[in-house]
């Protein structure tokens, strides 16, 4: 049996999601939630991975639990918002209005400034190209979740346990010769 201490720690997915999109000038947290509501309405059955560092906030939509399978994102910075798609390098034939932007072997992101950019047929023309790729079925009635994985968290774990260490061992970023 879980205690009074033990409840409060357990936070909600979405308060927590609500916390970071806190963090962002209200116009860009305010166009981040309604990106998300337009990719949960369009990719249905998709679990909604979080990913919340110093950097961004990024909802990745996965078939699975791995971020790394995911079909598409969008990334809260503080000066922009993106979407992101997986394997947006093998898009480039979805896209002759060259709206992918980019140089990596597999991810590509368009920058979209209101939730009319994303509304464009250009974009409903990358999605339905990024689902044929993927060769996923959507499927509204699966049981989908919202799963936080916190980087913030993860890097706090990796800054205090390198601090613990004696400074003769610890990792400074430097490759040692």
């Amino acid at each position: 049996m879980r205690s009074q201490f033990d409840e409060k720690r357990v936070t909600h997915p979405e308060t927590q999601l609500a916390s970071f999109f806190a963090k962002y000038e209200p116009a860009t947290a305010k166009l981040g939630r309604a990106l998300r509501a337009k990719l949960r309405a369009r990719l249905p059955g998709l679990n909604e991975i979080v990913y919340e560092n110093q950097a961004a906030l990024v909802i990745t939509y996965s078939p699975n639990e791995n971020g790394y399978d995911g079909l598409c994102s969008i990334a809260l910075y503080p000066d922009r918002v993106s979407l992101f798609f997986g394997r947006g390098a093998q898009l480039s034939k979805s896209d002759p209005n060259k709206l992918l932007q980019g140089r990596g072997k597999t991810v590509r992101h368009v920058a979209l400034t209101s939730v009319a950019d994303f509304d464009r047929a250009e974009i409903e023309v990358l999605m339905a190209a990024a689902l044929k790729l993927a060769n996923l079925r959507l499927d509204a009635s699966a049981n989908v979740s919202v799963l936080l994985e916190a980087e913030s968290q993860k890097q706090r774990a990796r800054r205090a346990t390198n601090a613990a260490r004696p400074a003769s061992r610890r990792r400074t970023g430097k490759s040692r010769r």
